[in-house]
């Protein structure tokens, strides 16, 4: 087989790594660490395989021309091209746009993450099936029960020695762009009157922060740093809507970025996880949660019934407060309902086997090297 070089914009640039484009790198160099060549040089043999984890039609494309015999462009979604009102890029980012559809032609397979995300690609790029294969993401080795208890026993930090102030929460963790849809989310907490956790790197508050939207503020129109996002940004005016509604609500706990360990521990304890987006490529959380028998509110959307085939989750409608804030009750008081839910939800993640993973992504390799799976 050809050397195959999978291209790694985390070495120099660390905020990647808490980034999309960081865990599913994380997911590659645990299957392919002794098999692939992770690197930010694009001055590669050319008798090879090359990787591009992460296809971003906002940036400027890597190369224009062929880097190597055969390439590879991992596509995880077209959210800010299928929603371009909601994303405005302006005039520098439809350039790259127009740049990328051209370089993503020097591409001879493209993988996605669903069969939602196909059909976008399929619609929107008019890319033929035939070069588009679907290659569900898998966890990294920490998600598994015997990493945990490894981790717990080891010497190593311990999970059980993390404590957090409140034991009854549910629970969201991603980013804050408009398809995730965290105004109705706000709306729907304060409805059904419970405490929700936020957790990513989106989420990191300072003292400055918490008066932002706060009636106590004497100054409402300070400006503050947060995870160094411009606020004024058409891209975050979902998240300034979010602060608005979520105010020094205590219903509300922001903790910014949270390590795996914390993050499994989060999920353990959690009521629900809260995935309600209008839509996505995936939907890693609920896949996380599911990993910990954590069951997951979800939007009743194509992505979400195809990725949890309808198992250890209640779907919501997004554009619903009312139907969202019922479910979240339904599972966060009942503990018979979240039992089954979580029985069902880890049942379902085993579907995403790293075993499986390696084996799809091996069957891609060798049709680009042998012309035969």
């Amino acid at each position: 087989m050809s050397f195959i070089y999978c291209f790694d914009p985390t070495a120099n640039d660390s905020l990647s790594k808490v980034r999309g484009v960081g865990r599913y790198l994380q997911i590659l160099k645990e299957c392919f660490k002794d098999k692939w060549i992770f690197t930010d040089d694009l001055r590669i043999t050319t008798d090879s395989i090359f990787v591009n984890p992460f296809y971003n039609f906002l940036q400027k494309p890597l190369s224009l021309r062929r880097v190597a015999k055969k390439q590879i462009a991992v596509i995880h979604d077209l959210i800010p091209l299928k929603y371009p009102e909601h994303f405005p890029v302006g005039v520098k980012g439809k350039f790259n746009i127009f740049l990328n559809k051209l370089a993503l032609k020097k591409y001879d397979l493209i993988v996605t993450d669903s069969e939602a995300s196909k059909k976008d690609i399929n619609q929107i790029l008019g890319i033929e099936e035939s070069r588009v294969k679907v290659i569900y993401p898998t966890l990294p080795k920490v998600f598994s029960r015997n990493s945990i208890l490894d981790n717990r026993y080891s010497g190593k930090k311990q999970i059980s020695s993390i404590q957090y102030p409140i034991s009854s929460f549910c629970l969201y963790v991603g980013d804050a762009t408009w398809n995730k849809n965290l105004v109705n989310l706000a709306k729907a907490i304060k409805k059904i009157n419970v405490t929700c956790v936020f957790a990513g790197k989106v989420f990191q508050r300072n003292s400055i922060l918490e008066n932002r939207y706060s009636e106590k503020s004497k100054n409402p129109n300070i400006q503050y740093p947060i995870s160094n996002i411009n606020i004024n940004n058409p891209w975050q005016k979902e998240l300034n809507q979010f602060f608005k509604e979520t105010g020094d609500d205590k219903r509300f706990i922001f903790l910014g970025y949270v390590p795996d360990l914390e993050l499994i521990q989060l999920y353990q304890k959690a009521k629900c996880n809260i995935l309600v987006s209008r839509d996505e490529g995936f939907g890693f959380s609920y896949l996380e949660a599911a990993s910990q028998s954590c069951p997951s509110i979800l939007s009743d959307t194509d992505i979400f019934q195809e990725i949890s085939d309808k198992q250890g989750a209640l779907f919501a409608n997004p554009d619903n407060i009312h139907d969202i804030a019922n479910a979240i009750g339904e599972v966060y008081f009942n503990q018979d309902l979240r039992n089954k839910l979580g029985k069902e939800a880890e049942k379902r993640s085993k579907f995403f086997s790293q075993k499986k993973f390696i084996s799809e992504i091996n069957k891609i390799l060798n049709f680009l090297t042998f012309g035969f799976i």
